[in-house]
């Protein structure tokens, strides 16, 4: 379900009886002693409430956002054979207003008001429901979301409109393989299983079939609500600063009502891959250019043995990239290129196991030899299995996970551990640390091991050139299913054994030293340090005075004038990261296993190294790092592979769901130095192997580089951070300007309107696209706070007017919009619409705001401030989301690391006559600057209205249809500059 947006109104005024009926604690203590990481400062609490429904609540002082969420232990396994994506329609409903609160836009307007969100989803077996929230809001918040579960309305109108909404989210997904190739796979499953229903619904499951068989599915909806939302099959998840006796009654108070049928938790015993869906080899074309082998399993259910979850150990050994792995071998026969592997419990009594690999061409046509590669690594793991020292790593590894794990969002919290407590088995004590690894068990993990047999497999193989003779009811997708032939079942029931494939060595980066040398009543500082400042590198430096963490954080930023220089540069560098991260898989596999994460990726001013993790080993996988950047020469064999797969990949952005397109084609057009797929892929056909080596050497010429480290590491690996990365210098010529060498965006004339219109590449995807934005002047921290609060204050009217009330599309969005220089309002469209209706929607929504500004209270003026600053200011959650953010700033070049403190305090001057003049002026005025790009369906639908539309006046703006030439009449934005001088620090010894 799409993230419903940010919102508010009153905390109501609770009445008397309400008041009493607080104060209860009419609830029985389930535990209260948790296994929590070392620095959790949480308190927990697990209850009962008297119609049994499940609470865990949690007591956190210092949260900025509060939050709760709910699970009901039922999903789209329990859709009627007649009615599918009856669960995914009832989640939709639930939203839409209760007896308390009946305005359907009450819930999601209160939390966009206080600075929250919600969201939710609709599993095989469970449905989940979750919001976060300012945390001096969580009682209203939860007073509106308690009446999903004790009084929805489920209005007529509503459910017409969330019919609609429920068909637009599945036409989101028509053309996306994903969703084609899961739901090809449920489809060929037993049919005696749930797995095999089309669990989202669409108009015809829900409207037209329905309708036609006299069911009023309004009434099926409301039967299955009661049969299956029982308060004893949820559980509830409620974080928030109050105590726990106050979390307590209010979760007593709001839930104890929701009735308890005692319907007992669905059990599905059918055989879900039974002898007639096994041993098969499923042919199915699609969309995108994939070439992809997944082989499945039906393997044993795991769910109960989650303390020593065997899976997960065999999967850590298939899927490894280092040496001796599956995935290194299939790489040197050039079969393969990526590969990953895992279990999974489909319901109980029911899973599987399986092998996902990314094909080259060669190993398409090779896939029996692919499979047959598969069984032998399987055949070498059971003779060479158990071995305890595996387990033992990844019981290492897990526990110091464990211990040192941070905080995540309010919202995705609560949102894991309410659907992590349907698993009644697992002791709640252990809920929090069921990632450990808690007992080595070497005979089940052989049993399941043995459970991988030809017999108990099949095969999907997809690619868009395949042979088919069939076509899946749901999404279309056509396919063709075949026995195993007689040679691969005889070469993967003896399959041998092959000398090139062998356990993993053991793991050089597990962190063993955790120490941290803490210190008490330190005021963390704001921005780190510059220890560092001449003519090769700038070096920025900030222990960890927050968290108090065995962690580390190495990020290295180069300037590279030329990678960006022309589209022929630009499209060698991509290459040249993508071979450099093939060359390097052994080492950064190795480190990703003892959560150490290391990414090379290139940007638009040269080429970033980012390295995470407990900082133990993280200066030695740098230099392992530097080193394999100093060594690689390239192959021309895996040239040729990178770039074949490099020009499936821009080929299948072409191919991507119109919304997730859209960003590209505005970066290409408002951008200097920025190029469209199409013309990228133009010049990437024609590179040579020649071109590549000759580039190589050239890359780090010129180099100008920004490294910033934080976390529990001292000032002298800061230095050798350094000094380590200046290996990489190829000689002493220096460009004075690379440090300044920052992409910038092109002004648009004020006043002035443009379009760009283009076709989809995908003719069959349904969807149009339309992205509008209103250019308003080059950025400042000024013109940022006002777009900021703008987009605060449109953010849920927009949803619900162009989304709820309209029904223009699933996929609605808007947001503020910072580019390289400019500083911008957006917002976006995706519908089956086409793009001049949508185009004039939105007008008209931007045309109508002006009302609700004018009319706006100075109490809900102060309340969007006060919400948009309080986002601004919360605390860091945990050292990745602190270094990220220094790090942002250091790649921005404004090194405005107090950027959202600066930026709230600004926001809490604002008046509203300075937003009423912003809106005419910017937005709505003559001197507004738009650039409106339609990305157009190339389907017709003759079943929608618009007769309405004045096609004289949309689309409106001065068409662009030669980019080179728009370009070339614009000015371009001043790139964001320091917001002080910083001086060089020098330490005191």
């Amino acid at each position: 379900m799409a993230f419903r947006p940010k919102i508010i109104s009153q905390i109501p005024k609770l009445s008397r009886i309400g008041l009493r009926r607080m104060s209860n604690n009419n609830y029985k203590k389930l535990e209260d002693q948790f296994v929590k990481p070392d620095l959790d400062d949480r308190s927990y609490r697990y209850i009962q409430l008297p119609n049994d429904l499940k609470a865990l609540l949690i007591h956190d002082s210092k949260a900025d956002k509060s939050a709760a969420a709910l699970d009901v232990n039922i999903g789209a396994f329990e859709d009627p054979e007649d009615l599918p994506g009856l669960a995914h329609f009832c989640e939709h409903l639930l939203f839409m207003g209760s007896e308390k609160y009946p305005d359907e836009n009450e819930y999601s307007s209160y939390l966009s008001k206080h600075g929250g969100a919600s969201n939710a989803y609709t599993g095989s077996q469970n449905t989940n429901y979750y919001f976060e929230v300012n945390h001096e809001h969580l009682l209203g918040a939860l007073d509106r979301f308690a009446g999903f579960f004790t009084c929805p309305l489920f209005n007529r109108d509503s459910t017409d409109k969330e019919i609609k909404a429920v068909d637009s989210e599945n036409k989101k997904n028509l053309q996306s393989d994903l969703w084609r190739l899961y739901q090809l796979d449920k489809s060929l499953t037993n049919a005696e299983h749930p797995y095999h229903k089309f669990s989202t619904g669409n108009f015809i499951t829900l409207h037209e079939i329905p309708t036609s068989k006299g069911i009023d599915v309004r009434k099926e909806l409301l039967k299955f609500y009661k049969n299956s939302y029982s308060a004893n099959l949820m559980k509830l998840c409620v974080v928030g600063r109050e105590d726990l006796d106050t979390l307590s009654n209010w979760a007593c108070s709001f839930f104890q009502d929701v009735p308890n049928t005692g319907r007992s938790v669905p059990e599905y015993r059918s055989r879900m891959l039974d002898e007639r869906s096994l041993q098969k080899v499923i042919h199915a074309k699609s969309v995108k250019d994939l070439k992809k082998l997944e082989i499945t399993f039906s393997a044993p259910d795991m769910d109960l043995e989650w303390e020593s979850k065997p899976q997960h150990i065999l999967s850590h050994l298939v899927g490894h990239e280092g040496s001796g792995s599956l995935l290194a071998h299939l790489k040197d026969k050039c079969w393969a290129n990526e590969l990953s592997a895992g279990g999974h419990s489909v319901s109980r009594g029911n899973a599987f196991f399986s092998v996902d690999i990314d094909l080259t061409d060669l190993g398409l046509k090779h896939y029996e030899d692919v499979t047959h590669v598969i069984f032998q690594y399987l055949e070498m793991l059971r003779l060479k299995l158990p071995e305890q020292w595996i387990y033992l790593e990844l019981e290492d590894i897990a526990r110091a996970t464990f211990k040192f794990k941070q905080k995540s969002s309010a919202a995705s919290t609560v949102s894991s551990l309410a659907k992590q407590l349907e698993k009644e088995y697992i002791p709640v004590k252990y809920i929090l640390s069921t990632e450990l690894l808690r007992k080595y068990d070497a005979d089940l993990l052989m049993k399941y091991l043995h459970s991988l047999t030809p017999e108990n497999s099949r095969i999907v193989l997809a690619s868009n050139e395949m042979e088919t003779n069939s076509k899946e009811r749901w999404y279309g997708t056509q396919y063709r299913v075949t026995d195993f032939t007689p040679y691969l079942l005889k070469k993967i029931r003896n399959p041998g054994l092959n000398p090139s494939l062998h356990l993993p060595r053991p793991n050089e980066f597990i962190a063993t030293n955790f120490q941290v040398d803490r210190i008490e009543g330190v005021v963390p500082l704001e921005e780190p340090l510059l220890l560092k400042d001449d003519k090769v590198s700038k070096l920025w430096y900030k222990k960890d005075d927050r968290f108090w963490q065995p962690r580390g954080y190495i990020y290295v930023s180069f300037k590279l004038p030329h990678t960006q220089a022309s589209i022929v540069n630009s499209m060698l560098s991509t290459l040249y990261v993508q071979l450099i991260n093939d060359y390097i898989k052994d080492l950064q596999y190795d480190a990703a296993c003892a959560n150490l994460h290391l990414s090379f990726v290139k940007t638009n001013q040269g080429l970033d190294i980012t390295l995470s993790g407990f900082n133990d080993k993280l200066t030695i996988l740098l230099t392992r790092f530097l080193e394999g950047l100093k060594s690689f020469k390239p192959e021309k064999n895996r040239f040729q592979i990178f770039k074949d797969k490099c020009i499936r990949q821009l080929t299948n952005q072409l191919y991507e769901v119109p919304y997730l397109q859209i960003f590209s084609v505005y970066s290409s057009l408002i951008n200097e130095r920025t190029w469209f797929v199409e013309e990228k892929l133009e010049v990437l056909k024609k590179l040579t192997f020649e071109q590549l080596v000759a580039y190589v050497p050239t890359i780090y010429e010129e180099m100008f580089f920004e490294a910033f480290v934080h976390g529990n590491m001292k000032y002298e690996e800061a230095i050798e951070v350094d000094s380590l990365v200046q290996i990489l210098i190829p000689n002493d010529i220096r460009n004075f300007q690379a440090k300044n060498g920052r992409l910038r965006s092109y002004f648009l004339p004020q006043g002035e309107t443009y379009r760009y219109e283009t076709k989809l590449q995908d003719s069959q995807n349904l969807n149009s696209c339309i992205q509008h934005v209103t250019q308003l002047e080059a950025y400042s921290e000024e013109i940022s706070a006002k777009a900021s609060l703008f987009s605060q204050m449109i953010h849920e009217p927009c949803f619900d007017t162009l989304r709820t009330k309209e029904q223009l599309g699933y996929v609605v969005f808007s947001s503020s919009l910072n580019n390289h220089g400019t500083a911008n309002i957006r917002i976006l469209v995706q519908s089956e619409h086409t793009t001049p209706f949508l185009e004039w929607r939105i007008e008209s929504f931007l045309q109508s705001f002006g009302e609700v500004l004018e009319s706006m209270s100075d109490k809900d003026f102060e309340g969007h401030k006060d919400a948009l600053c309080k986002s601004l200011t919360q605390k860091y959650k945990n050292m990745k989301e602190e270094s990220s953010r220094y790090a942002a700033a250091i790649y921005l070049g404004d090194y405005n690391f107090t950027h959202r403190q600066r930026k709230s305090e600004l926001v809490s001057q604002l008046t509203k006559e300075e937003m009423r003049e912003f809106y005419h002026n910017s937005i709505v005025g003559p001197n507004s600057s738009k650039l409106v790009i339609h990305l157009q369906s190339q389907v017709k639908n003759d079943k929608l209205d618009e007769s309405n539309l004045d096609a004289t006046k949309y689309p409106a703006g001065e068409s662009i249809t030669d980019v080179g030439e728009f370009k070339s009449r614009l000015f371009l934005a001043p790139v964001r500059q320091p917001s002080k001088k910083f001086e060089v620090h020098t330490p005191r010894l």
